[in-house]
């Protein structure tokens, strides 16, 4: 099926861009990606999930909307069968070493965490991107490109979603954000979402000046170790407020 054959409306295309996130941004901790990748779907999943996005809220929980969500032709249900997508397991390796259980190493239990508490409304997790348009990978603009031609003003409503993002950081003040992905110009995106300016406080990872907002390698593809998690868990990068702002040396 070409990409070509996707038909989108206006309104279709503006719900698509003006979606935020999975979760709640009260939600104690947010993570910020580069844009929601399309793992191993097929085109014409692809095609019919891109649709389905247009039936999105500004904000929903992780396991309703992949219910709309199509892999291989069958409704992702994320509580029966989670995508094995490093990403998610690595935020619910984080999530688990942030709750302090000595064993947030373990895969089975970060598959747990993904079926219960990742990205749920009423969870402590808000999921979100700095581009709403989904791909293949960090290095595919096809349906980026695609939505710049069925809309002029995509790149105009990007930046308006941006200034939605910065308010919700803004009114929620989260107590921890973990950016992920720091190649080319992916850390200046990320600081000026934030409004803060990095320091290296480890190998690859940056933090803010107060250490609540962190930067680290992309999650996917084998750029994060456990050795990453590690050393911020050492330096006391994760945790409750008080213990943020403790010894960071």
């Amino acid at each position: 099926m070409s990409e070509l054959q996707l038909k989108l409306s206006a309104e279709e295309i503006d719900r698509i861009v003006g979606f935020l996130g999975y979760g709640q941004p009260s939600a104690p901790v947010w993570f910020i990606g580069i844009e929601e990748g399309l793992g191993k779907m097929d085109s014409e999943d692809i095609e019919k999930n891109l649709k389905a996005r247009a039936s999105f809220a500004e904000t929903m929980d992780l396991r309703e909307a992949h219910l709309r969500l199509l892999l291989k032709g069958k409704p992702i249900d994320v509580e029966k069968k989670p995508p094995p997508t490093q990403v998610w397991q690595y935020m619910a390796k984080i999530m688990r070493a942030y709750g302090g259980n000595k064993d947030w190493i373990r895969l089975e239990s970060a598959k747990e965490y993904i079926r219960s508490r990742l990205g749920r409304l009423h969870g402590e997790t808000f999921l979100t991107e700095l581009s709403p348009i989904p791909s293949k990978n960090g290095k595919d603009k096809t349906w980026l490109n695609w939505f710049r031609r069925e809309d002029p003003g995509l790149n105009s409503k990007i930046l308006q979603r941006a200034e939605r993002l910065k308010q919700a950081l803004v009114q929620n003040r989260p107590p921890l954000v973990m950016c992920y992905g720091n190649g080319n110009n992916l850390p200046e995106k990320f600081a000026d979402l934030l409004g803060v300016e990095w320091q290296p406080v480890c190998p690859n990872v940056c933090a803010s000046r107060d250490y609540r907002r962190l930067l680290l390698p992309f999650f996917g593809t084998g750029q994060l170790k456990h050795s990453v998690i590690e050393e911020i868990i050492h330096r006391g990068l994760l945790g409750s407020v008080a213990a943020l702002s403790g010894t960071h040396s």
